[in-house]
């Protein structure tokens, strides 16, 4: 016997063969090395754009790494003196526009690069980024000629185009002729392994998964829209009907109108004892939903090992830890290492614009997140220290100052005691009355039971 399906989402389907085609070795031409009058990213950015709209656990992603990197402080340091009087403007720039930074980043995520128009004053300077939709951009690629009519390589602009208008931009990144000085300028992102131009997106290697977890939501969605989730199938072979009989099947359907949750059971009477009623029930059970379930949430696991980014940061706490564990710190420890290295590429960029535009040769940082106030275990932590005697007085301030700036600190650094170690509020090595007689402990005894108050 031959069976016939449907499938849950054909779109899908050729969305799958879409993507296998763009990553296969004869049709990625992401290269640079000959001439492309276009230059595409490796995914469409609409067949992209579709998959994330269906997969609210990637959206989330994308939306929550690029918080992670781009929201937050921006710090810019130089040791050359010529930067001071374009701090100020470069810090006010970048503080003014991490929104449109947010939004870039979230598409590099999404397609594999993200752009913003760069607005200028009067003066030549930078003063407001426009994020582009990404899915209006191209690289386009053109013969670059020299003065004296020589082939003299490539040049590249981003391209926006919408409907039947295009605007060809210069790239920040690119020196280019005077006879290109009056186009637009683009703060392009996007760098990847295999192109001077896209990343491949974050989220192809769990595309399977992806496209599963689609299915899934899928095939849900149809069940409900369906209105009867059917769980069994009830067949009933009778003998032929008398005038004025009312069949079995009605009087099924008019008691099980009436009928509430749980087993319905009906006594049905057949007279004809040569022909009886004959009942069968078949059950339908979903007993594949615990598999189908597991299913769905390895699909998210990929999706989160894609984006480097730990369940807890999705807000998801399911494993319970003991109060004194902190697994939780240390998952926060690796994946802020991981975010200021995710933070590399983009500094990079930023720098460079900063160089060309501002003619500033400092260098940003961006902060990261903090996810815990660690501050009063580290605390207690280097007081337990300094109290058992390990840590000696001065050191012990040394660490304690960056928590508590205002703590009164009475004691010069000459003094011997600054050198000196204590055990439970007692100091180790010296004659308490010889030290007391020269007059150095009123302020240790005194910064003691500060220690003691924090």
């Amino acid at each position: 016997m031959k069976i016939n399906y449907a499938e849950i989402n054909p779109s899908l389907s050729i969305n799958k063969q879409q993507i296998r085609n763009a990553i296969s070795p004869e049709t990625f031409k992401l290269d640079t090395e000959g001439f492309h009058s276009v230059i595409q990213p490796l995914i469409p950015v609409n067949i992209a754009k579709n998959l994330i709209l269906q997969n609210a656990r990637l959206d989330k992603c994308i939306r929550i790494l690029a918080q992670d990197v781009i929201l937050n402080e921006f710090t810019f340091l130089s040791e050359n003196t010529n930067d001071d009087d374009q701090h100020e403007k470069v810090l006010n720039f970048w503080k003014n526009n991490v929104d449109e930074l947010n939004k870039q980043a979230q598409e590099y995520y999404s397609y594999g690069f993200g752009a913003s128009e760069v607005i200028f004053d009067e003066t030549g300077f930078p003063v407001k980024l426009y994020q582009i939709p990404s899915e209006t951009l191209f690289i386009s690629q053109e013969n670059h000629y020299g003065e004296f009519g020589q082939f003299d390589g490539y040049s590249y602009y981003a391209v926006q185009k919408v409907g039947a208008e295009s605007v060809k931009m210069r790239l920040s990144r690119f020196q280019y002729d005077e006879q290109d000085q009056d186009l637009p300028v683009c703060f392009w992102w996007g760098k990847g392994r295999t192109s001077e131009f896209y990343e491949i997106p974050y989220w192809l290697p769990a595309f399977n998964s992806i496209a599963a977890k689609v299915a899934l939501d899928g095939l849900n969605a149809k069940k409900i829209n369906e209105g009867n989730l059917l769980s069994g199938i009830l067949t009933i072979v009778a003998p032929p009907l008398k005038k004025g009989e009312v069949s079995a099947e009605d009087t099924l359907k008019s008691k099980m109108d009436d009928a509430g949750i749980g087993t319905f059971v009906l006594n049905l009477t057949q007279y004809d004892e040569d022909m009886p009623l004959d009942v069968k029930y078949i059950p339908i059970t979903e007993s594949n939903y615990d598999y189908l379930l597991q299913i769905s949430e390895s699909c998210d696991d990929d999706i989160l090992a894609c984006y480097s980014i730990p369940k807890i940061r999705m807000m998801n706490a399911s494993e319970k830890e003991s109060m004194n564990s902190n697994k939780s710190d240390v998952i926060y420890e690796v994946y802020t290492k991981s975010l200021e290295n995710e933070q590399m590429p983009f500094e990079k960029e930023i720098n460079k614009f900063n160089r060309k535009y501002f003619d500033y040769d400092g260098i940003v940082n961006i902060g990261v997140p903090i996810f815990a106030d660690k501050k009063e275990t580290e605390v207690k932590s280097i007081l337990s220290l300094f109290d058992k005697g390990i840590l000696t007085l001065g050191e012990t301030i040394k660490a304690i100052m960056p928590y508590y700036p205002d703590l009164n600190i009475n004691i010069n650094e000459n003094n011997p005691l600054f050198k000196e170690r204590y055990y439970n509020g007692r100091i180790l090595g010296f004659n308490t009355g010889n030290v007391n007689s020269i007059g150095f402990t009123g302020d240790v005894d005194e910064l003691i039971k500060q220690f003691q108050e924090l």
